[in-house]
């Protein structure tokens, strides 16, 4: 690999960082021999593009650099919260669909450079572009050793996304919050089911094993994918809340004790 970078990539890198808020000419007045911007090119290749010049060690340090700055940012901002409901809004907040969704407000896949094979699987995105913006809080972590350059676009994110976090019953635990809905109106739980996986279905992330339905009344309200089939539960029962929570919406007289779900 080159020890430069094309001018075009530069470019588009600077408007990357510039989207962040972060200017050009600050950043290269850090250290006296300029940005490392290598490093932030590296952060935006995935291993399927090269298996040598990757973002593959970015991402497992970027692991850390954001647990790290959402840990700080959630004492600052809710100190008064007990460690159990800290460690309920950063087990959220450090998600993949967080990271994804946060990706997709700075249109980070336009700058990730991957093999045409991965940019065409819509299945593994979200993970795609959750290890791109890692890596990329990795290099930022790197080129400056400090911190403030990372939080001073992530902190707002988070806010948001803990606020909204903070409206749901149950702190985020969407399955609680899918129990607690269902019994309340309508006295019964919902069915979790295991949907057996194999390597020809094209549907499965194979970076997520395990896909779970959610099911209540004869009806699927939710299918969820994970790591595990608890993460795989979450994500089925946070699909199935939202649009159980729009049934309800739609039905304002609903009678908890008569009602069934069509």
């Amino acid at each position: 690999m080159s020890s430069t970078i094309d001018p075009r990539r530069h470019r588009e890198l600077v408007r990357l960082l510039e989207k962040l808020g972060l200017e050009q000419s600050k950043l290269e007045a850090i250290h006296p021999s300029g940005f490392d911007w290598l490093l932030i090119d590296r952060a935006l290749v995935h291993p399927s593009f090269s298996s040598t010049y990757n973002n593959d060690q970015l991402e497992f340090v970027g692991d850390s650099v954001l647990r790290l700055s959402v840990s700080l940012f959630l004492q600052e901002r809710y100190g008064d919260r007990s460690v159990g409901d800290l460690a309920a809004l950063r087990s959220h907040l450090v998600s993949d669909q967080t990271l994804a969704k946060i990706a997709g407000i700075y249109d980070l896949q336009k700058y990730v450079v991957v093999s045409n094979a991965a940019k065409n699987d819509s299945q593994a995105l979200r993970s795609l572009l959750a290890d791109a913006l890692e890596a990329l809080m990795a290099s930022l972590y790197i080129a400056t050793q400090n911190l403030s350059y990372i939080r001073q676009w992530l902190d707002p994110h988070m806010q948001s996304f803990a606020e909204s976090l903070l409206a749901i019953p149950a702190l985020g635990n969407y399955k609680v919050a899918l129990q607690e809905l269902t019994q309340g109106i309508w006295k019964r739980l919902p069915e979790y089911r295991n949907v057996p996986t194999t390597d020809s279905n094209e549907n499965i992330d194979k970076d997520k094993p395990f896909s779970v339905e959610v099911w209540f009344d004869d009806r699927l309200w939710g299918q969820g994918q994970g790591k595990s089939i608890k993460a795989a539960q979450q994500e089925a029962a946070a699909i199935a809340l939202q649009e159980m929570q729009k049934f309800i919406e739609a039905n304002p007289k609903l009678n908890p004790q008569k009602s069934q779900v069509p």
